[in-house]
């Protein structure tokens, strides 16, 4: 394959060898509880604190690693922060990494970056090929509303979305497929596509639905365009709304946080009220060859033979007979669990030296435990996947889901249910880096665990709304759920999607329509709200 200069691209010889890394400082407690009071905003944090009872989180967390891993050169996993958060052990964790040997790479980041097309990430490929088997829909997009008020400036709003996007690689990705397989590359777009209207109008309101339901529905040619796109649409005289939509296949959940900086930034500097950004060092191109060369041999061996463990049972179903039933229509409806519950929650877990997150998956397991009983059960839940440092200030498709294996017997105590799910999670959380289809797709073709899937999806996003200040204004920001009746790609029979707000947590449950019969699903609705509730009785 030739580079973008027409060059072929080699790998390096020995002696055309890299110079060595960088020599780190070697890690400290000291040093780790300094990075935790940043983190977190504290004024003081002794070297056997724990990091969750300190108030830190799942996302709080991530965001600690990954500052230590540009300090000292190695990343900690998750998993190790979930066995134990002090910062006297992550700063020994972080040693015993430092003192291992590291493997070479045989082509340099540099060389990579010439070349015109490079492979999907091992998590991409499973949206390609839903995206070419549904020819196109729109089952991938997220759709977000920005709105922003006060002395605007339009021109300088479009000209910081273009800087976005150049900052951003993976908002300009195109793909294609070379020799039979699916590749992508960044385009040199002077700038994104945004579409404006003026909705001051008496039906000013009902044309932005109009809008943001086309958004929803109308999907992406991957293959010709990039997938993203904006709507501005003037919405009072010192209002706009800007309409995002963007596929999965190049944004997470953490990207809806890292496109509001971006866009407030940039306006900052089009507006001259702020310096220029520099685009990040690392791009999606880095990560999906990085994750090509690390899952292989033994620590791809390590993975599979982890995740063949955690769908070696059979979990019972928590409706029917647990089959699929015919057709992918799911119905969404709102779900949401009040603060009080999520407060206590949240102490119980700081007890236990863990996240509200792993409460929540505690609760799921309990719901699944009351509905179909049994010894395991399995539930899919959605992880973050950025501990490669320089991950954290990158747009794209990181995202996984893991498989956490369960007690599927109903708990006569809470902080019993609690302690088990945080060993559950932890073990789940040690394959955080293995795309999980691509596993399976591996384990399938080696006859193991096919047969074994979950019955119950979640996922713990970012806050839905979230504000930035801009020079002369204010931009809030939505990210938009559907509801009503979909069509979901997904097997699971109930999925719920939940995300952080001041009043506690809202979202949307999907439940498949066609293993759910008439009725069926509110008394689960009723049975999930109770099993959050018993999380937090004493």
């Amino acid at each position: 394959m030739a580079g973008r200069t027409g060059e072929p691209v080699r790998a390096r010889a020995d002696s055309d060898a890299p110079p060595a890394p960088p020599a780190h400082d070697r890690p400290t407690a000291a040093g780790v509880a300094s990075v935790y009071r940043d983190v977190l905003g504290l004024d003081g944090c002794a070297e056997d604190e724990s990091f969750f009872r300190l108030g830190g989180d799942s996302f709080h967390a991530a965001r600690a690693l990954a500052v230590l891993a540009r300090r000292h050169g190695v990343r900690l996993p998750l998993a190790e922060m979930y066995r134990d958060s002090s910062p006297a052990a992550v700063a020994g964790g972080l040693r015993a990494l430092m003192d291992r040997p590291r493997p070479r790479r045989s082509i340099t980041s540099l060389a990579r970056r010439r070349r015109t097309w490079f492979p999907l990430s091992l998590s991409q490929e499973s949206f390609y090929a839903m995206d070419r088997a549904t020819g196109g829909a729109g089952l991938f997009n997220n759709v977000g509303r920005l709105t922003l008020r006060g002395d605007i400036d339009p021109t300088a709003l479009r000209q910081a979305l273009a800087d976005a996007v150049r900052r951003q690689p993976a908002l300009r990705t195109v793909f294609g497929e070379e020799d039979g397989r699916a590749v992508q590359r960044f385009t040199e777009q002077d700038a994104p596509r945004i579409d404006t209207c003026d909705l001051r109008t008496h039906n000013g309101a009902a044309l932005l639905r109009r809008h943001i339901r086309e958004q929803h529905l109308r999907g992406f040619d991957l293959h010709a365009e990039p997938p993203v796109r904006f709507v501005l649409a003037r919405t009072a005289d010192r209002e706009w709304t800007l309409l995002t939509a963007v596929h999965h296949i190049v944004f997470d959940g953490m990207s809806q946080s890292l496109l509001l900086d971006e866009i407030a930034r940039a306006y900052a500097h089009r507006v001259g009220a702020a310096p220029e950004c520099a685009a990040p060092d690392f791009t999606y191109a880095d990560f999906a060859y990085w994750q090509r060369d690390t899952l292989r041999g033994d620590r791809l061996e390590e993975h599979l033979h982890g995740l063949a463990e955690a769908v070696r049972h059979t979990p019972s179903p928590i409706v029917g007979d647990g089959g699929l039933g015919e057709g992918y229509t799911s119905r969404i409806r709102p779900f949401g669990v009040d603060d009080a519950v999520v407060r206590k929650l949240r102490h119980r877990a700081s007890l236990h030296d863990t996240t509200v997150f792993v409460g929540l998956v505690a609760a799921v397991l309990e719901f699944a435990a009351r509905r179909a009983g049994g010894t395991r059960q399995l539930v899919a839940v959605q992880a973050a996947n950025r501990g490669l440092p320089g991950t954290e200030d990158v747009i794209g498709c990181f995202s996984n889901t893991l498989y956490v294996s369960g007690d599927a017997r109903p708990s006569s105590d809470p902080e019993e249910r609690l302690a088990k799910t945080r060993d559950d999670v932890a073990r789940a959380l040690r394959h955080e880096e293995m795309p999980l289809d691509h596993a399976l797709g591996l384990l399938a073709g080696r006859g193991t665990g096919t047969a074994c899937r979950p019955q119950i999806g979640f996922a713990l996003q970012p806050p839905r709304h979230q504000a930035r200040e801009l020079p002369g204004g204010v931009l809030e920001a939505e990210y938009l759920l559907q509801r009503g009746d979909t069509v979901d790609p997904t097997t699971f029979p109930l999925v719920l999607e939940l995300f952080a707000e001041p009043g506690g947590l809202s979202g949307v449950s999907h439940h498949r329509l066609a293993v759910w019969p008439d009725g069926a699903f509110e008394e689960a609705e009723r049975q999930l709200t109770s099993a959050f509730a018993y999380m937090t009785s004493t």
